[in-house]
């Protein structure tokens, strides 16, 4: 959250909670002495107010995902999201929400959309969706495989070559086995 947002919020706070000025003022002083304006407070003081103002019953109302979306989600775009919180399960990404996703979306095609990334997983064309999974794919088999590394298991071979496997559900099924072994 940034300050503006933070001090949106409590604008917002103040209006739902009916408090006239000099109230309002004495509830910011009260939070953070010697402050009696939002203006010169830091993010972690105007945090501390939301709080106060949460505590006096002020509910923020956040928007409701669903409303976002346009179509029923493609059968790839249900990968892709099995796959977030798969990593995120696995520790390898540290906001498994949706609007984690989204931001990851939005840097992946960042590039090929001209510098403009994509907003929403929901908004993608099929090519960029097949792109966009297979990109995720790589990237949990090199987190699969570097965790199998550091705990010293064996990584899959490709039993027709004898090479190291490059398959994702084969990689998938050896790291869920090896890291069975190791949490125990």
């Amino acid at each position: 959250m940034t300050r503006s947002n933070a001090i949106q919020i409590i604008h917002i706070a103040k209006g739902q909670l009916a408090l006239d000025d000099d109230t309002y003022r004495s509830l910011l002083g009260a939070v953070v002495p010697g402050k009696s304006s939002c203006r010169e407070m830091t993010i972690i003081e105007l945090q501390n107010v939301i709080q106060a103002l949460e505590a006096k019953g002020f509910k923020s109302k956040p928007l409701p995902r669903s409303k976002r979306r346009m179509s029923a989600p493609s059968d790839v775009s249900l990968k892709i999201r099995a796959i977030w919180k798969t990593m995120f399960n696995q520790g390898f990404v540290r906001d498994g929400s949706d609007i984690g996703l989204d931001r990851f979306v939005r840097r992946q095609t960042r590039i090929r959309n001209g510098g403009e990334g994509v907003s929403s997983l929901e908004w993608l064309r099929a090519d960029a969706e097949d792109n966009l999974l297979e990109s995720l794919k790589q990237w949990h088999i090199r987190e699969m495989k570097k965790a199998m590394l550091a705990h010293h298991a064996r990584l899959p071979e490709n039993p027709v070559t004898g090479e190291e496997s490059r398959d994702y559900d084969t990689i998938c099924s050896a790291y869920a086995d090896a890291a069975r072994r190791w949490k125990k």
